[in-house]
This record gives structure tokens, sequence and C-alpha cells, in this order.
């Protein structure tokens, strides 16, 4: 039960971040950088936005690269069945 929360809870921060981004489902590397590139814009502190606010968006950039990457490295493993 405690896994499962865990990837819950995980899941639930990148829907977020990918919510905030305005990011699809298959979203890549670039479209985080553009989106991130964006947002930052606003809530940069020396234009106007909070610090908080500027380290969240950061964090949930790196978040969505770290699974960008992840998704990325799943797509090229070759598939055990097809050695089959």
């Amino acid at each position: 039960m405690f896994i499962r929360r865990q990837h819950d809870a995980k899941w639930w921060e990148i829907h977020r971040a990918a919510t905030t981004f305005g990011l699809a489902v298959s979203y890549t590397r670039g479209d985080v950088d553009v989106a991130f590139r964006r947002l930052a814009r606003r809530a940069h502190p020396d234009v106007g936005g909070t610090r908080e606010a500027f380290h969240t968006l950061i964090a949930q950039r790196d978040l969505l690269l770290s699974q960008a990457q992840e998704q990325a490295a799943e797509m090229i493993k070759p598939n055990s069945r097809a050695a089959l």
C-alpha cells in the first residue's frame, strides 16, 4: 500500500507540473524547455514574480525533464518479446 501511495504521489506531481507547463501527454524535452522559458518570463523575481514561484517552476521543470528522459529510455529499450 505504501509503495502505491508513493507512486500515486509522484504521478500527481508530474501531472501537476505538466498541467502548469501546458504540456500534452507525449511531451518532449524540447517542449519542456520552451514552456519553461515562457513561464520563467513571468515567474522570475526580476520581472515581478516571487522567488518561491520561480523555485517551484525550476523543480517542476527538473521533474518533467527527468520523466521525459525515462520515457525516451523506455522507447529505445529492445523489446524482449521481439527476441523470442
